[in-house]
C-alpha cells in the first residue's frame, strides 16, 4: 500500500526540519534551565548533549518502523503487528498522549500570561482563546500546520541574538569544575531534559504527508542537531549569568534575560517575548492536535471536524481544571514520565518486535 497520501496534501521533505524543531522548542524553552541543573548542576549541559545524541538513534528506529508499515504510519503498524482491536487501542493511547501535551503547553503559557501580564483575566478566557486559535489552524489542514512550524523557528533563533545582553555580565567561573559529577547525577539531569526534546515521535503519524518521505531522514537529523545547539547555547549562557543556587530559585530564567534588555523605545521588552512566544507554542499545539485528530478519526471512524472538536473540547476541559501551580507541576511530571516511556521504552520495544515479526515472516515464506 502507498506510504504517501496524494501529492496535493503533502509538503516537501525539507519542511520536516521545521516540523520537528517546531515541536521541540515550545514553552519549556522559557524555564528548562532551572529543572535541568537538578543533579549535574554546572555540568547539566553534558546531560543535554547526551539526550540530544540519543534522539538521533530514535530517528533511525522511527524510520525503520515507518518504512515497514503498510501505510507508513504507526496506526497501520499497530494493526499490522497486533491486529485491529489491540492495534487501535495502542493508537488510542497515543491519542491520549497528544491531548495531555496540548493541555500542558496551553496551561503553562496561560500561567505565564497571568503572572506577567493579565493578572485579572480568568483562566477559562485565555485558555478558550488559545484553543480556538489552535483548532482553527488545524482545521485548515496539514500544510497550514507546517506553515506555522516554519515561522515559529525564527523566534527561538532570534533569542540567540538577545543573549548578548546577559553575556555582558557573564562569570566564566560558574562553569567550573568540568565533569565533576557522577553518572547518576547526569542521569537525573537527563530525565529533566527529555521532556524538552519530545516532538520527533509525531513523525510516526504525519510521515505519509511528507513528499518523497523515504528520502527525508537527513532533515530529521538536522532538526535534532539544531535544537540541541540552541538548548546548549541558552543553557551555557544561563550558567554564566546565574550561579547554580540562583538558577534553582528562578522559575523562568529565559524571561529574566528579557528584563535585562534596554532599548530606547521599549521599556518592557519581556512583553514582546511573552506575546510573540504564542507563535512558538502554536507549532507544538497544532502538530499535536492534528496528530491526535488523525488518530481519533481513523481508529474510531469519525469525521475530521467531529474528531477535531471533540479533541479541542477535551483539551479545554483539562486546561481549565489545572487551577494551581501544584496541578501544573503534576501534569508536567506525568507528561515527562509518559514521554520518557514512549520514547525510550515503547519505540525500542516496537522496533525489536517488528524485527522479530519480519524474521518470522521470512522464515515462514522460506519454509513454504
Amino acid at each position: 500500500m502507498s506510504k504517501q497520501v496524494k501529492e496535493s496534501l503533502t509538503v516537501s521533505p525539507f519542511f520536516l526540519f521545521f516540523l520537528i524543531h517546531g515541536t521541540q522548542t515550545g514553552i519549556g524553552m522559557l524555564s528548562f534551565q532551572s529543572k535541568l541543573i537538578i543533579g549535574a548542576e554546572q555540568d547539566a549541559w553534558i546531560s543535554l548533549l547526551i539526550v540530544g545524541l540519543s534522539f538521533h538513534l530514535l530517528i533511525v528506529m522511527i524510520y525503520f518502523l515507518l518504512k515497514n508499515s503498510n501505510n507508513g504510519d504507526i496506526i497501520s503498524l499497530h494493526q499490522q503487528l497486533f491486529g485491529k482491536w489491540l492495534g487501535n487501542f495502542l493508537s488510542f493511547c497515543i491519542y491520549g498522549y497528544t491531548i495531555i501535551i496540548v493541555s500542558t503547553v496551553i496551561r503553562s503559557y496561560v500561567e505565564i500570561l497571568q503572572v506577567w501580564v493579565f493578572q485579572h483575566i480568568h483562566l477559562w478566557e485565555l485558555s478558550l482563546l488559545i484553543v480556538l486559535v489552535v483548532t482553527y489552524i488545524v482545521s485548515r489542514g496539514f500544510r497550514v500546520v507546517t506553515g506555522i512550524c516554519f515561522w515559529s523557528i525564527f523566534l527561538p533563533s532570534l533569542l540567540l541574538l538577545s543573549l548578548y545582553f546577559p553575556l555582558k555580565f557573564a562569570n566564566w567561573n560558574n562553569l567550573l569544575p568540568f565533569f565533576s559529577h557522577s553518572i547518576s547525577d547526569y542521569i537525573v539531569s537527563s530525565k529533566q531534559t527529555i521532556t524538552h526534546f519530545l516532538g520527533p515521535e509525531y513523525l510516526l503519524i504525519y510521515f505519509p504527508f511528507i513528499k518523497n518521505n523515504h528520502r527525508s531522514q537527513k532533515w530529521a537529523h538536522f532538526a535534532i542537531v539544531y535544537t540541541t545547539i540552541i538548548y546548549m547555547i541558552i543553557m551555557i549562557v544561563s550558567l554564566l549569568y546565574f550561579n547554580v543556587g540562583q538558577l534553582e530559585a528562578t522559575l523562568w530564567p529565559t524571561l529574566i534575560f528579557s528584563k535585562i534588555i534596554q532599548l530606547p523605545l521599549i521599556e518592557r521588552f519581556e512583553y514582546i517575548y511573552i506575546f510573540t512566544w504564542l507563535l512558538v507554542i502554536l507549532s507544538t499545539c497544532c502538530v499535536c492536535l492534528w496528530s491526535g485528530t488523525r488518530i481519533l478519526r481513523i481508529t474510531v471512524d469519525l469525521k475530521p471536524k467531529t474528531s477535531l472538536w471533540i479533541s479541542s473540547i477535551i483539551i479545554f476541559i483539562i486546561a481549565i481544571n489545572l487551577r494551581n501551580k501544584s496541578s501544573i507541576e503534576f501534569i508536567e511530571s506525568l507528561l515527562s514520565t509518559i514521554g520518557s516511556i514512549f520514547v525510550y521504552c515503547y519505540i525500542p520495544l516496537l522496533f525489536i518486535w517488528l524485527n522479530i515479526y519480519i524474521f518470522l515472516k521470512k522464515k515462514k515464506k522460506s519454509a513454504k
